[in-house]
């Protein structure tokens, strides 16, 4: 694992995106993928923005999404945690930023749903430094759709979300969008980031 973490740091310093396949043993992808249709029914509708300003239009994207808690984790998902912790601290010390915490969601895009072109870094904010999104469909074909959409100045290429492949890029550099699938897709989608996390007062 020490190794795909050096791998993932080099490729974000070259090109601000790092491609992994098959980052964790098929046993543990299967169990995530279990365990994400199983919560299905909790999901909500993912928004935009933040804040008073956050809020729900279909016609920018489509997913639902269930956030994690690094207090009520499954053994799978304290697997890949983790491996999101190592990655963290290697990126922070590469990088040489502060990069204190990570925050992560399971994601679903029903049928029909999609993300268009956007920027994970909000506009009024810089505190989201890496996306990183693990993808959890079985048997994906191109017939599925729903891939990731990587744009670079006019040009543009797409990534198939197949099972265990980790995608990483810079959340400010990285202009992408999740183009409408054809089948139920499902990941599990993060950020890196150097704000603190704030705290809950309960």
């Amino acid at each position: 694992m020490e190794n795909t973490i050096e791998l993932i740091a080099e490729q974000l310093d070259r090109h601000a995106i790092a491609i992994i396949d098959n980052l964790l043993p098929e046993d543990v992808l299967q169990d995530l993928l279990s365990e994400t249709k199983q919560l299905l029914n909790e999901f909500q509708p993912a928004l935009i923005g933040r804040g008073i300003t956050e809020q729900r239009i279909s016609e920018v994207r489509g997913d639902r999404i269930l956030w994690l808690e690094k207090d009520q984790l499954t053994k799978s998902q304290e697997i890949y945690f983790q491996f999101l912790e190592q990655l963290r601290e290697r990126l922070s010390n590469y990088f040489r930023i502060g990069l204190p915490w990570f925050e992560c969601h399971l994601a679903t895009y029903p049928v029909g749903s999609f993300y268009t072109k956007h920027f994970d870094q909000f506009r009024e904010t810089n505190n989201r430094i890496f996306s990183v999104i693990l993808y959890l469909n079985e048997a994906w074909v191109p017939e599925n759709a729903g891939q990731l959409r990587i744009y670079e100045g006019d040009e543009h290429y797409d990534i198939e979300p197949k099972m265990g492949r980790l995608v990483c890029f810079r959340s400010d550099l990285v202009e992408h969008e999740v183009l409408k699938t054809t089948q139920p897709r499902f990941s599990i989608t993060g950020w890196i980031r150097r704000d603190e996390p704030t705290p809950v007062f309960l």
